[in-house]
């Protein structure tokens, strides 16, 4: 049953019109193109809109608009109800459900992906059964998936009435899952917030769920309205980084300070700029490998900063040798991690160095950074991080090798 290809959207007007639904924003997309794009990510490929009453003009705009979104790849049919089955709707059948079950949703509804993923996920194999995810524990669903034999009964109801004894509901944990019907501006901000929420749940690094969240969301609640893109946020950011490793260089107790906080401002920025694209829904593989080319760029700067700011107080000796055990460990880690096979540490999927990799390469060695300056001593930092990335290298080495061995 989660072979689901066609979602039938039923849209119909608010007290207000059909205004809220096709032009207000939630999180600065529609909200009818934000659940267009919402089920298209969640794998649905062909779309049938069943509007009521909505001038066939506006159809054809409304319906340019998200054909001409560069987000959208789908197929979008967009008819009046009453029309479409008059027309030919039974006859439409066959050849839009190609005998396959299809999802049945109404065009208010605010929620994401992976909800949806996961109910799809959660409807077993019955050919002949109804799937309902509620809105709520004594609400009847507000999402269904159902068998191809009910896409005629659309002309004159759900599709799922009288039918109690053939639908089985879903039940998704609350915590990590959310979906709300939009009917008014209160519900508006309710669904928007949720989005928010939600955002932390891809945090997967220690500081970024108990700390940079904290900032990170607020802030993006008020960038995601604006014309900004993530990818416009990650440039942004490097500019905050040139000037906290131009802070480190000046080598003062107050510089290296506002240094680190600058940089710690970095990470909150770098959490905005992955909110806004997942809020926006406009990741992507460039976006991701411009993130990671800008992370790299601020590291430079950084280490780069230190390694001068500790050649102001304590000599070039100090400063020099540590920052070449760095770069030398540094490069090497880069070229284990990144090649041959590409990706952050993809040649050791599976391994517990995956785990290992996926934590040294957060950023959450700049807290670190801030504790060093606070106390004045980002001298010692500075060895702590080199002798360390020659250790870490030589370890992806022995890794590498021990995985080369067992595979050939």
């Amino acid at each position: 049953m989660n072979s689901a290809h066609l979602a039938v959207i039923l849209l119909s007007p608010l007290e207000t019109g059909y205004s809220p639904i096709l032009e207000n924003k939630v999180a600065g997309i529609p909200l009818f193109k934000r659940l267009i794009l919402t089920l298209q990510r969640a794998g649905i490929q062909e779309f049938l809109v069943l509007s009521r009453h909505l001038d066939e003009q506006k159809i054809k705009t409304h319906q340019n608009d998200i054909e001409k979104d560069f987000r959208f790849k789908s197929r979008l049919h967009w008819h009046d109800h009453a029309k479409f089955f008059e027309a030919n709707g039974s006859e439409q059948a066959d050849t839009l459900c190609r005998s396959r079950p299809f999802l049945l949703v109404n065009g208010n509804l605010v929620t994401h992906q992976k909800v949806i993923q996961r109910f799809l996920e959660s409807a077993n194999n019955y050919p002949d059964k109804i799937f309902s995810l509620p809105l709520e524990p004594k609400k009847p669903g507000g999402l269904y998936l159902l068998p191809p034999d009910k896409f005629s009964t659309l002309n004159h109801r759900t599709g799922t009435e009288g039918d109690g004894d053939r639908t089985k509901r879903i039940t998704l944990p609350a915590e990590t899952s959310f979906w709300i019907e939009v009917r008014d501006k209160a519900s508006a901000l309710a669904a928007e917030k949720q989005l928010l929420r939600f955002s932390k749940n891809h945090y997967t690094q220690f500081m970024d769920i108990w700390f940079n969240s904290m900032f990170s969301i607020p802030i993006s609640s008020v960038l995601v309205k604006t014309p900004l893109t993530p990818n416009m946020l990650t440039l942004l950011g490097l500019p905050i980084g040139l000037l906290a490793g131009w802070c480190f260089a000046q080598g003062s107790y107050l510089t290296s300070v506002v240094g680190s906080l600058l940089l710690a401002l970095t990470t909150i920025w770098d959490c905005c700029d992955g909110d806004m694209a997942r809020l926006k829904l406009m990741e992507s593989d460039f976006g991701e490998t411009l993130d990671t080319t800008c992370d790299n760029l601020i590291n430079v700067f950084i280490f780069t900063g230190i390694m001068l700011g500790v050649y102001r107080t304590n000599g070039w000796e100090q400063a020099l040798i540590p920052f070449i055990m760095l770069a030398i460990g540094g490069g090497l880690i880069f070229a284990f991690i990144y090649f041959p096979q590409g990706g952050k540490g993809s040649f050791f999927k599976g391994s517990r160095m995956y785990d290992v990799i996926q934590v040294l390469a957060s950023r959450n060695f700049i807290y670190i950074i801030l504790i060093f300056a606070m106390i004045g001593h980002l001298d010692w930092f500075l060895w702590l991080a080199g002798i360390g990335s020659l250790i870490f290298a030589l370890t992806l080495f022995i890794a590498t090798r021990q995985s080369v061995n067992e595979t050939a």
